[in-house]
């Protein structure tokens, strides 16, 4: 199969799925801190919604692996931390579900 056919095919197995997000993402460029297993890491929350959020980022990740984020989660876009599970790793960055507002 060409790269022009496998594209094609992409884009219509994309465009016939539905949108799954219950939040509507806003578009985001701010660099973030955020802790796994103790362990400290640096990346840029590029979309963010009251569900989740996706963070560029160069480490490693699995789906299901914890996390605790900091970032424009309180209202007016204030500096808060939320609590949430990895949900996809594409390479480039992870995409995280909220699960808990740290206190």
């Amino acid at each position: 199969m060409t790269d022009q056919k496998v594209a094609e095919a992409w884009d219509k197995k994309t465009a016939s799925r539905k949108e799954s997000r219950l939040h509507d993402r806003k578009p985001c460029c701010e660099e973030t801190h955020f802790l796994t297993r103790k362990r400290l890491h640096e990346g840029v929350i590029r979309n963010v919604s009251k569900g989740g959020t996706y963070i560029e980022t160069d480490d490693l990740f699995f789906a299901g692996q914890e996390v605790t984020v900091a970032g424009p989660f309180k209202d007016g876009g204030q500096e808060g931390k939320q609590k949430g599970a990895v949900v996809r790793f594409d390479g480039k960055g992870i995409g995280v579900k909220f699960t808990a507002p740290v206190r």
